[in-house]
């Protein structure tokens, strides 16, 4: 009787080799997602933040903050307050005025629009004699879609957005191709008044926090800088 080989054969390595590396494929891809979600969760908190960090700016100063259009992190306001009173309504955001961070999870600074031209602007100085930028009738001109056009949010004063993953920004620039990676994330940088918000999918991964005008509104006036008709 022939003795039985004790070690593998070049077969049995084969796949045992095969089965340890669909197995580390598996581990290392749930990781990764794993550590996608921790960043997504982070940035949510983040943008959180920022909401709250715009509301007591706006409590203070009678008004939300102009964007950075410069890259230096405070807000570009034009020379001459009470008319346009931005250099531009969408830009980064002024994290130095608000004194908070500067960059989503991924490395990304984040972007950030305000009603801050026309009749109704959130961004101008007040005023003389009056604590506040806009009165309890303005509205806000931006509004927030999901995916399928249906309207989420309406006449919002302020929104701020993190390209998450996908990036289209460096730090110091906007990236904004057409179609990479969908239409449906063009619309949160095409620098119009019309953003999209919606849950995570392959082609979609944009996080997006916005001010209602209720919310900001009910604050002002709890600060003494907006009064009730």
């Amino acid at each position: 009787m022939k003795r039985l080989s004790k070690g593998f054969t070049l077969i049995e390595m084969s796949i045992v080799l095969i089965v340890i590396s669909l197995i580390l494929a598996g581990v290392l891809k749930t990781v990764g997602v794993q550590r996608q979600q921790l960043k997504r969760d982070e940035t949510r908190q983040q943008l959180e933040t920022i909401k709250q960090a715009l509301i007591g700016f706006a409590a203070t100063e009678g008004r939300l903050p102009c964007p950075d259009t410069d890259n230096d992190g405070e807000e570009n306001p034009v020379a001459v307050p009470n008319t346009t009173p931005c250099t531009s309504d969408e830009g980064f955001l002024p994290y130095i005025d608000l004194e908070i961070g500067n960059e989503d999870a991924w490395g990304s600074r984040f972007r950030y629009r305000v009603t801050g031209s026309g009749a109704d602007n959130f961004a101008d100085e007040p005023a003389p004699g009056l604590l506040s930028s806009f009165t309890m009738a303005q509205t806000g001109d931006i509004r927030i879609e999901d995916a399928g056009t249906a309207l989420v949010a309406n006449n919002v004063p302020a929104v701020v957005i993190s390209y998450a993953e996908n990036g289209r920004q460096t730090i110091n620039s906007i990236i904004c191709a057409a179609g990479i990676p969908s239409a449906t994330e063009d619309e949160n940088c095409n620098d119009d008044t019309t953003f999209v918000y919606d849950d995570y999918r392959t082609d979609y991964d944009d996080l997006v926090v916005w001010i209602p005008q209720t919310v900001l509104k009910n604050r002002m006036i709890e600060a003494g800088r907006l009064a009730l008709p």
